[in-house]
């Protein structure tokens, strides 16, 4: 039997949030549930993936918010055990979401403004210590105290993955944060140094949606803020390049029957190829490299949630039961297997809803290298 090189999991767009976010702190439960079905099903992995959007709405979603840091803490400890527990290692990448970086931004009586997306340290626990060429470090005008990690280059297992996150100065008191064009630069070189002939194997991983396919069938663009045109001309002339995203995510954001409704392959004008809806493998298309949705472990409407919802305050000032604290019906996760000429994606889900099912096993789709 052909020996895999990697195993990978990726979870995305968790959104612990209101009632979660009280101390001590919840786990979204569909996230332990992912991380407990995937094991159960590939066996533990080489690494693991968070995409971004860990905490939100304490209370607001889009402007500042004021999460004591104690809370932040509580709730990073233990998300990143039940992450870290379903690999081999404790091997676990974290980027940033759009929401990750506003819950911050506002100090309490015990702590100043501090940087929500901070999950170096355990990065560098599991991984060593990156030298000073493998990150790019940036500022924030708001909290000049705080260090973020703008990009970064891990390898594991051989593979190398690029770490890519919203620049905190286009994040502070807003939804609408994205990639800065230093960010970008700096990603592209670091592609360019290590893929310089265009073949290898290597995965961008970042919070931020571009194209994807909305509601299980209509291609959608959704990267409107930042440098778009700088954004995609990174993965031109690396054919084997894959950017492995969240953002969009829930009820609008999943796939049935194939797992290739998660896999876009772009051309030369960074235009996608027809559909992929309903594939099972990427011969016989000519492409220049791909994108590849992580999934989502939050849904949207009240429907999609069964009633087990946490009460508490959330950020507010009166305590209630907050509906999108509960389990949700209707997730999906993603993990990938690397192989000397190909990977192979697979789609689950980890609730129960209509059509989406826990025990479906969703047709893998393989992607050839070229």
């Amino acid at each position: 039997m052909e020996e895999k090189i990697l195993t990978a999991f990726c979870f995305t767009d968790i959104h612990n949030q209101q009632a979660m976010l009280d101390y001590p702190t919840t786990v979204r439960r569909s996230l332990i549930q992912a991380a407990a079905l995937a094991t159960e099903e590939f066996g533990l992995s080489d690494v693991a993936i968070v995409g971004g959007d860990n905490v939100s709405d304490y209370p607001h979603w889009n402007k500042s918010c004021a999460l004591p840091k104690k809370n932040f803490l509580d709730l990073k400890a233990k998300m990143h055990a039940c992450v870290a527990s379903s690999t081999k290692d404790g091997k676990v990448l974290y980027v940033a979401g759009n929401n990750d970086m506003i819950l911050g931004d506002i100090g309490t009586d015990e702590n100043e403004p501090y940087n929500t997306t901070d999950f170096y340290d355990v990065m560098d626990g599991a991984f060593g210590e990156l030298p000073d060429a493998e990150k790019l470090i940036l500022t924030s005008r708001e909290k000049p105290n705080e260090l973020y990690w703008g990009a970064f280059h891990y390898v594991v297992g051989g593979i190398d993955f690029i770490g890519i996150n919203i620049d905190p100065d286009t994040a502070f008191n807003s939804h609408e944060g994205y990639y800065s064009d230093e960010t970008l630069v700096w990603v592209k070189n670091k592609l360019d140094e290590i893929d310089p002939d265009g073949h290898k194997c290597v995965f961008v991983v970042g919070h931020l949606s571009a194209i994807y396919y909305f509601n299980n069938g209509n291609l959608c663009e959704t990267m409107a803020n930042g440098n778009r045109e700088l954004f995609y001309d990174i993965f031109r002339g690396h054919k084997n390049a894959f950017y492995l995203y969240g953002h969009v995510h829930g009820e609008d954001s999943c796939y049935k029957e194939h797992s290739s409704g998660a896999v876009l392959h772009l051309d030369g004008q960074n235009k996608p190829l027809g559909q992929n809806l309903h594939e099972t493998d990427s011969r016989g298309k000519e492409y220049e490299y791909s994108f590849v949705h992580m999934g989502g472990l939050r849904p949207f409407g009240g429907k999609y949630f069964e009633n087990d919802g946490l009460e508490g305050f959330g950020g507010g000032k009166e305590k209630k039961y907050f509906t999108c604290t509960a389990t949700p019906r209707l997730a999906q996760f993603l993990v990938f297997e690397v192989y000397r000429d190909r990977v192979v994606f697979h789609v689950r889900n980890t609730g129960d809803y209509e059509g989406y099912h826990r025990d479906d096993k969703l047709l893998p789709y393989t992607v050839y290298f070229k």
